[in-house]
């Protein structure tokens, strides 16, 4: 917010006039160190902030930003004591002034690697308050000495002074994207003071963002001789007043897309100040062009750039306070705690689980560093204890170099286990498993219960666990299957189960069990669901012989009931196969074609088919086997008969025997599950015998009937 300079000397003039000048910046400054102390108070768990940011040299004797740490009473300490527990940016406390906080370069921003920051910001306690703060990034040639103005400029955008949108951007923090967090409308429409004279953000404290120092950020308005410039607010976020006397939650998450564009994904008020309890707060997603920081290519690789907060006011005032739970590229690092169930086949039970009375619980909880350019450091473990379950007293925190810490669960005050871990996280020694065992409650009725998210605070790194939730039930009941016996059938056979499932109590209500049959490790259709009870439920099933192959099959029958409670029975079907007999013919039997006809001999003769004759046949049955042929009279397109025409001759030496109505044996073995395939050489197998003097010239067919059959072994 920026007055116009007739308006501050008419007030000063006046001011001075009555002699309460003094008394009125006396009572600002005590407003304003008052609402310090009651921020500070309540000042929320952050990182300590040790060689992370060093404060900005632009603006002069105006930039009054510090970095206060504080122990962990919320008592101011100094940077390097060991009592430091965390720290506070700090950017203003005052009217007129500008502060600015720029990362060292050990700590800069990496814009070809994804990184997350969370925060708390803190933004007065003034209704009317002004005028907010800026996230930056940039590679401005000035480095720390980056700055712009104070009021609606933040420290970060450009200098409204009534002339074109090129000379606003040019007093603009260069080579830098920016969200800003405003907490004053410049609503006005004269220089200075219009920045948000926009319907989108008009009348509302907001989140946008932009690039400062790009000309097509301002938009010249006004008319000759008056011109101001209205910004152009990007990827809005209206909120309710950000100055009312509370720590607001912050994520920047950003993505590298290409080797040109990045996002950064922002979201405001997505933690409970009070609880700590995650909430949904409000989001937008920024595209940020990396090319921006590179524009005057004077300054760096343009891929480590700077990074930090500028903030301002005006007449106005407000504490801006800034305070980070996690900087990722610093130190990356997860929490995850799982609920096991030792006494139940150590179940996983931690999202809704069931657990049984005096069922004895593990609860584990490991730390991962990831990666980072700081070891984790001086990990604090505040630990919820769980409800409903009694923690034994010993517990453990087992690192990856086999390093073992013990701890007493019995130091728990108010239901918080604090332990402090002896050693940091690296890349060496990367995780720490805490675990504490307990059993679950008594209970006559299902219970739910709780392992509540745990907080893990290191100086550089604050990393929460999820939450566990489970249902501790009532006590145990037995599960049996019964009426399964094993199965020998052959192939080609279904088999038919019909299992009785009982427990040995009734438990009410909603006593269900989901009963699944398994063949061959393959579930067997949809699970049934079915009601457990001393009487027993019959769970029937049908396999299909397409599922059985000759030899074993493993079929198991499994019930779990709604408490997870299982029982399981496995039979076993076994498959004869007893063999088969088959026959295919492979090769037509004709004699002659239309186009090219056997000639009419002049003395008897035999005739070869076409084709050789060639049969296959398979005769796995046990015993022995024949193949046997009979045939029909050729019968001529006149229906005159060509008696005694087709003959079977086993060799070409044999004399041939007619083929007629009687059944000729031609092929003869015992069982073999090889298949056999018969090729008959020429002048043998089924052959025309013809006669010269019965024979015409015509098309003469006949029918053929094999037949392949099976004696068995008395």
């Amino acid at each position: 917010m920026k007055l116009k300079l007739g308006k501050i000397l008419l007030m000063s003039l006046s001011l001075g006039l009555i002699g309460i000048g003094d008394s009125v910046n006396a009572s600002v400054a005590t407003d304003a160190a008052a609402d310090y102390a009651a921020a500070v108070s309540v000042a929320p768990d952050a990182l300590t902030l040790d060689h992370i940011f060093q404060t900005g040299t632009g603006g002069g004797s105006a930039n009054h930003s510090s970095v206060v740490s504080l122990d962990k009473d919320n008592k101011v300490v100094d940077e390097s004591s060991a009592a430091a527990t965390k720290a506070i940016v700090k950017l203003t406390d005052a009217g007129g002034q500008l502060g600015s906080e720029w990362s060292t370069p050990a700590n800069a921003f990496n814009i070809n690697k994804d990184s997350k920051i969370n925060m708390w910001m803190y933004f007065g306690n003034q209704y009317d308050s002004a005028d907010g703060m800026a996230f930056v990034l940039q590679n401005d040639t000035r480095g720390i000495g980056s700055i712009s103005g104070i009021g609606e400029s933040l420290g970060v955008w450009g200098i409204d002074e009534g002339g074109s949108s090129d000379q606003t951007a040019k007093k603009a923090i260069k080579n830098a994207w920016a969200l800003e967090f405003d907490t004053y409308g410049n609503n006005d429409t004269g220089k200075g003071t219009s920045f948000d004279n926009s319907w989108d953000v008009r009348g509302s404290n907001h989140l946008a963002y932009g690039y400062p120092s790009l000309k097509s950020t301002y938009k010249l308005d006004g008319h000759l001789f008056d011109y101001y410039a209205v910004m152009n607010h990007q990827g809005i976020i209206k909120t309710s007043h950000l100055s009312n006397a509370a720590w607001h939650h912050v994520t920047l998450d950003y993505k590298t897309l290409s080797a040109t564009q990045g996002s950064m994904t922002y979201t405001i008020d997505d933690k409970d100040p009070t609880t700590g309890a995650a909430l949904t707060g409000q989001s937008q997603t920024a595209q940020i062009d990396k090319s921006r920081f590179t524009a005057d290519g004077k300054n760096g690789n343009g891929t480590d750039i700077m990074w930090g907060f500028t903030g301002s006011t005006g007449s106005k005032y407000e504490n801006n306070l800034i305070m980070f739970e996690q900087i990722s590229n610093l130190v990356s690092a997860a929490g995850v705690q799982k609920v096991i169930d030792s006494t139940n086949n150590n179940q996983d039970v931690t999202n809704n689980g069931n657990v049984m009375s005096g069922d004895q619980l593990n609860f584990q909880t490991t730390l991962t560093y990831k990666e980072g350019k700081q070891d984790w450091k001086k990990i604090k473990a505040v630990l919820n204890v769980p409800t409903n379950v009694t923690l034994n007293e010993a517990a453990t925190i087992k690192y990856a170099d086999g390093t073992v810490d013990n701890f007493n669960t019995n130091t728990a005050k108010n239901g918080v286990i604090t332990k402090e871990l002896s050693k940091d996280l690296s890349t060496v020694n990367n995780t720490a498993t805490i675990s504490m065992t307990g059993t679950a409650n008594t209970v006559t009725a299902d219970t739910k219960a709780t392992s509540p998210i745990s907080h893990f605070n290191g100086n550089n790194a604050i990393v929460e666990s999820n939450a566990a939730n489970f249902t501790i039930s009532v006590p145990n009941q037995t599960l049996s299957i019964t009426g399964l016996t094993d199965q020998n059938i052959n192939l080609g056979d279904t088999a038919s189960f019909d299992a009785l499932v009982k427990t040995d109590r009734d438990i009410k209500p909603q006593n269900i069990g989901e009963v699944t049959g398994v063949v061959d490790n393959t579930i067997k259709g949809k699970p049934e669901y079915i009601e457990l009870s001393k009487t027993g439920s019959h769970h029937k099933e049908t396999i299909p012989a397409s599922q059985l192959t000759a030899g074993k099959h493993m079929y198991t029958v499994t019930v779990v009931d709604n408490y997870q409670h299982t029982a399981s029975k496995t039979v076993t079907i076994t498959v004869a196969d007893p063999g088969k007999l088959s026959l295919t013919v492979i090769s037509a039997l004709n004699f002659g074609t239309e186009k090219k006809p056997l000639p009419i001999p002049n003395v008897l003769t035999d005739f070869n088919p076409n084709e050789k004759l060639n049969v296959q046949l398979e005769a796995s049955l046990p015993g022995t086997w024949n193949l046997a042929i009979t045939a029909s009279e050729l019968v001529g397109a006149d229906q005159s008969i060509l008696k005694d025409a087709l003959i079977y001759k086993a060799s070409a030496k044999d004399a041939g025997t007619p083929l007629n109505n009687s059944s000729l044996s031609i092929l003869s073995g015992t069982s073999s599950r090889d298949k056999i395939n018969k090729v008959w050489d020429k002048d043998t197998g089924i052959l025309l015998h013809i006669k010269p003097s019965t024979v015409k010239g015509q098309t003469y067919h006949a029918t053929i009937k094999w037949t392949l059959s099976n004696v068995p072994i008395k």
